[in-house]
């Protein structure tokens, strides 16, 4: 009798282990499936590697993406991790930070020619300092 419970728990284990791999495999045919509707011309994905592209085309295992500076990259198609948006805003915050550096960089120049052009005032105490301190002239006059 011990040996038909034994037997029973292994038969068990081995449905649990059977039923769990199909549920498994269901899932990840279904990741796939829903990351190839996913990756369109244009959309961002992230490789196993962390790298971040704009995905461009497919051809047959190989994929191409884009960096943000316009580089194509070839990638193997199970490097693609996920479909979705980077944590950094590409498209709209990369051309505000050239805006705002470059406008930056224009009052700076800006600034520097109005000093350059302003007349340069001498400081009235320095001019103070210069009648009270005695000339050579003055000197050879006391003696």
């Amino acid at each position: 009798m011990g040996s038909g419970v034994l037997l029973a728990v292994i038969g068990a284990f081995l449905l649990m282990m059977i039923f769990s791999s199909r549920n498994a495999k269901k899932k990840q045919a279904e990741q796939r499936d829903k990351l190839a509707n996913d990756m369109v011309p244009g959309a961002w994905v992230m490789t196993t590697s962390g790298f971040y592209g704009r995905y461009v085309e497919t051809d047959g295992d190989v994929i191409v993406l884009e960096t943000s500076d316009g580089t194509e990259t070839l990638w193997t198609s199970r490097a693609i991790v996920s479909v979705g948006n980077p944590p950094f805003a590409p498209d709209a915050a990369d051309a505000n930070t050239e805006d705002v550096s470059a406008d930056k960089a224009d009052n700076d120049e800006e600034a520097k020619e109005l000093q350059e052009d302003s007349p340069t005032e001498e400081n009235p105490v320095d001019e103070e300092k210069d009648e009270a301190a005695p000339s050579d002239s003055d000197s050879n006059e006391n003696i």
